[in-house]
């Protein structure tokens, strides 16, 4: 589905009185099945970026749509329909108390009726759905097939956090959203949970909004890259455009705020110099 942000304005008081305004009439547009990186320092705005449009906090004005759909009507346990998420900490997103089957019991049901995840506790997976969730990660080449009944909560961190990206995108998602989602992890844990990021976002084919920190994933990752500084849109490149980038060149750009236009969002950003 594409995903249209427009007049975007958010803003929020500071610590020591005074108000910020972080987006200003932000405007943005993506394709459907578009894979999109997002970079930028902390403050930027990358992750209110994905809670204004996840629903976990309030427009102060503007629009977010999805396909036809006005996302910025609904509660964020409503969007849940629509998105999946996998946020940073890979202690958020599971429940340690229930199983790996109950887990993915959860996520479904949540994707399936918009309920709130306190109205789904109790659910229990049949055997049907034992055998689906068994045969899925076995697909997937995930080696937790053989412990559904494990407790979440005795998972690693990478574990986890690969179990989280399996919920996130049952039940076919139009919108996954995922925020910095390797950030916590180790180095082999980064990878392996990064193979199966692009792994599901291929096949599911939806449209992926992914903020990270590493400009190696950045450059590695995805069909387009835009940086954010400040609430503003300063950097949209395609993956073609994106293929002369180097890290070092980024952290240049970040500071002289040139941004370079693709195809989707030309009509939004100015020619770079």
């Amino acid at each position: 589905m594409t995903l249209e942000i427009a007049n975007l304005s958010w803003g929020h008081p500071l610590p020591g009185g005074g108000w910020r305004q972080l987006f200003d009439d932000f405007n943005l547009s993506c394709q459907s099945g578009q894979f999109v990186v997002v970079i930028g320092n902390n403050g930027s705005g990358k992750s209110t970026l994905l809670n204004l449009i996840a629903g976990t906090l309030r427009l102060g004005g503007g629009s977010i749509t999805l396909g036809e759909r006005p996302l910025h009507r609904y509660r964020d346990h409503r969007r849940a329909r629509w998105l999946g998420r996998v946020m940073q900490n890979p202690l958020e997103g599971t429940c340690p108390g229930l199983s790996i089957a109950e887990n993915l019991r959860l996520a479904e049901r949540r994707r399936r009726s918009g309920l709130s995840a306190q109205g789904l506790l109790g659910l229990r997976p049949s055997q049907a759905d034992r055998r689906r969730y068994r045969d899925l990660l076995e697909q997937l080449g995930i080696p937790l097939a053989a412990r559904l009944d494990t407790l979440v909560g005795e998972l690693s961190g990478g574990q986890r956090q690969t179990l989280s990206l399996v919920m996130a995108t049952l039940g076919a998602p139009e919108l996954l959203l995922l925020d910095e989602h390797t950030a916590a992890l180790d180095p082999k844990a980064e990878a392996t949970v990064m193979g199966l990021t692009e792994q599901l976002v291929r096949q599911l084919g939806a449209t992926t909004f992914m903020v990270t920190h590493s400009l190696e994933q950045a450059l590695q990752y995805g069909d387009r890259l835009v940086m954010l500084r400040d609430g503003q849109l300063i950097g949209d490149w395609s993956a073609e455009a994106r293929a002369g980038l180097t890290p070092a060149s980024l952290r240049g750009l970040y500071g002289s705020a040139i941004v370079g236009p693709t195809e989707q969002n030309s009509a939004h950003a100015p020619a770079a110099p």
